[in-house]
């Protein structure tokens, strides 16, 4: 047995399913079961009841999910004890936000701030699609993140501190033919262009808040699924569709798009393993909190 086996059984357990937990571990399907095989032989058990709607938990599996739940969470107590103990580290915290956001202005605030305050904190940033970004919060590859609030809620041992909401925005292509009225345009425009959306894997939640929206609008669109923000704005400013963002996405400052704003704001919040509330991640999550209400 070994960390890796453990990492993928959970993984398992979380997606409820072989083929997804083999997408958000950047492994194959095969590869994964034949670690989770190796774990059942040396447990001498079946941790799955495998079936066609997915992978399912045995009786002595649930055990060893509890079991290896509570360890996972006391070796990432640990890890941070070590940190705090050791006088050499620095305050530091490395922080996922969603490929596409441009949070620069706030880190220069933030920065600011701390400055002026005669305060400490190296503040690293990385950039991840949606399903990596979890993948990597909840694999304590990054200290905390940035998103969306809808992506955080159905996660269990997580902290989080809500943050004011972000205006959303419909980008469109400047060659994009006039409004019907003539003067500006409204949603419903676009109620015949195709929603440009990113592919399902990534996470189901944003998509599903988009077409949410427009469906109270009274709006069905044709979508059309990408694998990565920067193909979504190509096609967008070529006019073959239209996109639902948000302020902080670079697309809203591209040269060749529009904005509309929507009356619409989306949640999001700065979300942190709950066995990892050390100081630095409040002091991280207060100082973005108050830079953003300073900024608006």
């Amino acid at each position: 047995m070994n960390s890796q086996q453990i990492a993928y059984f959970l993984e398992v357990v979380r997606q409820g399913s072989f083929t997804k937990a083999a997408q958000v571990l950047y492994t194959s399907q095969p590869s994964l079961s034949r670690q989770i095989a190796r774990l059942e032989d040396e447990f001498g058990a079946e941790l799955f009841c495998r079936s066609r709607t997915g992978a399912v938990l045995s009786p002595i599996g649930k055990k060893y999910y509890d079991l290896f739940v509570e360890m996972e969470k006391r070796l990432a107590e640990l890890s941070m004890e070590a940190k705090r103990e050791s006088l050499q580290l620095e305050k530091s915290v490395h922080i996922g936000v969603p490929e596409g956001w441009d949070v620069l202005p706030l880190i220069e605030k933030m920065e600011a701030l701390l400055a002026e305050r005669q305060e400490e904190l190296k503040m690293t940033f990385s950039a991840y699609s949606y399903r990596l970004l979890l993948s990597q919060l909840r694999n304590h590859q990054i200290d905390g993140c940035i998103c969306p609030k809808g992506l955080i809620v159905p996660l269990e041992h997580m902290a989080f501190l809500d943050l004011p909401p972000l205006q959303n925005v419909l980008l469109y292509s400047r060659k994009h033919c006039p409004p019907e009225n003539g003067q500006e345009y409204t949603v419903k425009d676009f109620r015949k262009e195709k929603l440009l959306l990113l592919e399902q894997e990534d996470t189901s939640i944003p998509k599903a808040y988009q077409l949410g929206f427009l469906q109270d609008k009274g709006i069905i669109p044709e979508t059309k699924e990408y694998h990565n923000i920067d193909s979504i704005l190509l096609d967008v400013s070529l006019d073959k569709g239209f996109a639902i963002s948000d302020i902080w996405s670079r697309g809203a400052f591209d040269r060749n798009l529009s904005c509309l704003k929507l009356d619409q704001k989306m949640p999001i919040c700065v979300a942190w393993p709950e066995n990892h509330s050390f100081d630095e991640m409040r002091l991280f999550a207060n100082l973005f909190k108050e830079s953003m209400e300073s900024l608006q």
